[in-house]
């Protein structure tokens, strides 16, 4: 086994975030300065990552007062036990990003945010959306601004 390294390749960070299944989204609410995360179904395309869900709630409301967020994503995570319990490991590919999170207003850029999370896991082109679950969900972009990639185990 390896050690902890450091994922450089924009290809293999972007190919972690393709597999993965779930991200996990940090906020802060400015208000009362506590944080806030959330495990989410999302998608990945051109640098930005697309979720879907109630136009009401707790991640709403934090990301219209502070649109700053941080994601973590991973695959490949095994524990690697040990005879000796001090030397337990974890085994794992992982990102962590930050962004700005935005709700998507445009029809057009909705159904594409959908069709982005659609794809992510598993369904074909073409789709057709129902224009009334379109208006009535909310889908928020976040326009990534940084992330690295971290591995163990390889």
């Amino acid at each position: 086994m390896g050690s902890q390294k450091l994922i450089q390749d924009q290809q293999q960070i972007e190919a972690i975030l393709k597999e993965a299944k779930f991200i996990r989204l940090a906020f802060s609410d400015p208000e009362t300065n506590d944080p806030y995360i959330v495990p989410l179904s999302f998608g990945y395309k051109d640098n930005a990552i697309y979720l879907h869900g109630s136009p009401k709630g707790k991640k709403i409301d934090i990301i219209r007062k502070n649109s700053k967020v941080c994601f973590e994503a991973d695959i490949e995570t095994e524990v690697m036990p040990s005879d000796d319990p001090c030397k337990y490991n974890v085994r794992y590919r992982s990102v962590i990003g930050k962004g700005k999170a935005q709700i998507v207003e445009d029809p057009g850029e909705k159904i594409e945010g959908l069709t982005v999370l659609s794809e992510h896991y598993g369904k074909k082109r073409p789709f057709e959306f129902d224009e009334k679950k379109v208006k009535k969900v909310a889908v928020i972009k976040i326009k990534i601004e940084k992330m690295t990639g971290k591995e163990y185990g390889f």
